[in-house]
């Protein structure tokens, strides 16, 4: 997990950081400190993790994004991530909901660098946050599940690297690292249970688990994964791939 403080004023940020980080400890959470504040930087850095985070951030920034704007953008990489706004602007409190951001919590920055006032005020919101994490950490995996003849399949969606259709049969082939399993369901079914926050289904013959993906060529029309299988598509089948990764710059 990590987090990230959000603020374009060095002294406040720095401040900021203390308290938090402060609190993050006494709290026990297993946390590393994001080095980038820039809204940009910041985008660019959850792109990179898998989440959930926590962000702390200012609404208003003196950058081309707002506050509100870079948690619209978030959560599109990290849905469960909790975001906490600390803002002088609390007449803009209705506008983060409005926004539909789902923040956690909205700390006023009326108190701050009253370290007596405002420290209780972070702490709340990061006991919120505590047990908010226990409960995500204590849901199941999700997992596809299939009947196939005399065949009872379960898997975590994790372990799968890509599905596959076979092609003149009302089957698919399911690969996960290690082993490959034939089933007798047409791979529309199977894609069903696949989230699409985790894979890419738009190809008509196959499911890729996006987190599986190692090399994409689309020159040449081919994509590797972990598990060492080189999977090759036609240029028009191929920049579908292109045109969604296009849309998460």
């Amino acid at each position: 997990m990590k987090v990230f403080i959000s603020d374009d004023q060095q002294e406040q940020r720095l401040w900021l950081t203390d308290i938090i980080t402060a609190q993050l400890d006494d709290l026990n959470f297993n946390y590393e400190l994001a080095p980038v504040w820039q809204p940009d930087d910041v985008l660019q850095a959850v792109k990179r993790t898998s989440g959930p985070n926590i962000y702390f951030l200012d609404i208003v920034l003196k950058a081309a994004t707002n506050g509100i704007e870079l948690a619209t953008k978030i959560r599109d990489y990290d849905p469960d991530g909790f975001i906490v706004y600390v803002s002088v602007r609390d007449d803009m409190m209705a506008e983060t909901l409005n926004a539909m951001t789902t923040p956690t919590g909205f700390i006023s920055k009326m108190n701050l660098f009253n370290k007596e006032k405002f420290t209780p005020r972070v702490r709340a919101v990061l006991k919120v946050i505590k047990k908010r994490l226990l409960v995500l950490n204590d849901a199941p995996e999700p997992t596809l599940n299939l009947h196939s003849g005399a065949l009872l399949l379960k898997l975590n969606l994790k372990d799968i690297v890509y599905c596959e259709k076979v092609h003149g049969l009302r089957t698919a082939r399911i690969v996960t690292e290690n082993q490959a399993y034939l089933v007798h369901k047409n791979l529309s079914t199977i894609k069903e249970q696949l989230h699409v926050s985790h894979f890419f289904n738009d190809f008509q013959s196959y499911a890729l688990n996006l987190n599986k993906i190692v090399t994409v060529d689309f020159s040449k029309g081919w994509v590797t994964m972990t598990n060492g299988d080189r999977l090759d598509f036609s240029r028009g089948t191929i920049k579908k791939l292109r045109a969604y990764y296009q849309t998460q710059e």
